[in-house]
């Protein structure tokens, strides 16, 4: 994870047992103490709120989390407390939500009614909120247990809760996304296109368009970066390419990298036909499409703002993502090649096979040959996923898993963007499936094990709930 979750830590209490019985509050606030710290042991940095009570107090809690910027609101009922209190503060919030149901004691016998009782009825008071959450539309999730090293079972807890603020840390960051736009989506490709103002308004994704007359960061790209771009380069790639078509090349790709740095991008697209002589971008610049990814920066093809965003996201939990495509089926041995024009991760290339950095011909329009990088992506376990349009200005998440293979006979892979995905289903199944699911031809790839898989379905839970803000 490239920075820990932020959380509002929010107790719940109830002011009639201040008023009876003052001297709970001890207790109270040392078990609030030590819930926190073991928040903070399971990775979560907190912003915590005093003990709430009434109202007014949970209002303003909440308005401290946002003033925050936190990734989620974690929640303790450190006794019984009234739902009416909290709801409204709660659900005026699009902040996620995720409630602790634990108690004080580990075991809870009849002989300890007299010194326990008042402390470990806190459950009734998360059934009390979360039947208001429910009726009322509010998306939350719930981890129940004893959440304290006494239970055997509080590593799991722990990890249902950094699972579930890792996917809060992708939200906020597809929310807070800056995407740079190099020339206009695809002309005639559907799928991904939504009104820049639309995702603006839905998911929070700022699209940042480049003026193709500027040519500044082209001529502010000096021959000495280029020479340290290209030292860098031989370093980790099979040099096929001639000096000149490199340092042409080059000068775009850095030149690329300048407006994002300047712009302060977390991912970028580019319609390959915008690449054309005498503009900013004489050539493509799929090596720093492939180079941005290996360092963090989400991307995706021909102008998909949507789906370079969600990369750019996944990003920032994942170590390692990349944009992909279906391209073709081999129904024979249920697998399916996954390519693209020039573009892929290319930390995620087979560790047997050193990536050849070469010249493509470029036959796409009037733009210059662009130096590009390949290999094919390397074995492993790993989840596709598409985020997708839906009806009514919403959002939803596809995921599957599988695995990656290599066909080491077959050399032609190591020239071209590829990969050979099996999903863990009957491919016909898988095709069906994400078809009705309506998944987009673009889409991300995540190397991944069973946590990974976890946090990506809480993250298509969030997905539900969220909307057209202004709508």
């Amino acid at each position: 994870m490239k920075r820990k979750p932020k959380a509002g830590f929010l107790p719940l209490y109830l002011l009639t047992y201040d008023q009876s019985t003052p001297e709970m509050r001890g207790v109270v606030d040392r078990h609030v103490c030590e819930v926190a710290g073991r928040l903070e042991k399971c990775g979560l940095e907190l912003t915590q709120a005093p003990v709430c009570r009434v109202k007014e107090e949970f209002e303003r809690a909440v308005r401290s989390f946002e003033q925050a910027d936190v990734d989620l609101i974690v929640t303790l009922h450190a006794a019984y407390s009234p739902s009416l209190e909290s709801v409204d503060a709660l659900c005026g919030t699009t902040l996620p939500l995720l409630m602790l149901d634990t108690t004080y004691n580990y075991e809870f016998k009849p002989y300890s009614y007299a010194d326990g009782m008042l402390y470990n009825h806190g459950i009734h008071g998360v059934m009390d909120l979360c039947n208001l959450l429910r009726r009322r539309g509010r998306q939350y999730e719930i981890v129940a247990g004893f959440f304290n090293e006494e239970n055997p079972g509080f590593g799991e807890l722990c990890g249902r809760v950094r699972r579930f603020a890792g996917a809060c840390v992708i939200l906020h960051e597809l929310e807070h996304s800056r995407v740079g736009l190099v020339g206009e989506p695809f002309e005639g490709m559907g799928d991904f296109r939504v009104p820049f103002d639309e995702l603006r308004d839905t998911l929070g994704i700022q699209t940042v368009r480049y003026d193709m007359a500027d040519t500044s960061y082209l001529d502010a790209v000096t021959q000495r970066e280029i020479d340290a771009e290209y030292a860098a380069d031989s370093a980790r790639f099979d040099m096929q390419i001639d000096r000149a078509t490199y340092d042409f090349s080059a000068r775009v790709s850095l030149a690329m990298r300048k407006w994002m740095e300047q712009e302060r991008l977390n991912a970028f697209t580019m319609n390959f036909k915008a690449a054309r002589k005498g503009t900013a971008f004489p050539t493509m610049p799929f090596a720093e499409a492939s180079l941005a990814m290996s360092r963090g920066v989400g991307y995706a093809g021909e102008g998909d703002v949507l789906t370079a965003a969600f990369t750019g996201a996944l990003m920032s939990v994942f170590p390692e993502v990349s944009f992909t495509e279906i391209f073709c089926p081999d129904w024979k041995d249920g697998a399916l090649f996954l390519s693209h024009m020039g573009e892929y991760n290319v930390a995620l290339s087979n560790p047997d096979v050193r990536p050849v950095m070469g010249k493509k011909d470029f036959v796409f329009g009037d733009a210059d040959d662009p130096a590009i990088v390949l290999a094919p992506f390397k074995p492993g376990r790993v989840i596709f996923l598409s985020l997708n349009p839906a009806p009514g200005g919403r959002y939803e998440i596809f995921s599957a898993g599988g695995s990656m293979l290599y066909t080491p006979n077959d050399n032609r892979q190591n020239y071209v963007v590829s990969g050979w995905f099996r999903p863990d289903q009957a491919l016909p199944e898988f095709l069906e499936a994400y078809s009705r699911a309506g998944g987009m031809h673009h889409a991300a790839l995540i190397y991944a094990d069973g946590d990974t898989a976890d946090t990506v379905a809480a993250l298509a839970r969030l997905m539900e709930s969220r909307g057209v803000r202004n709508g």
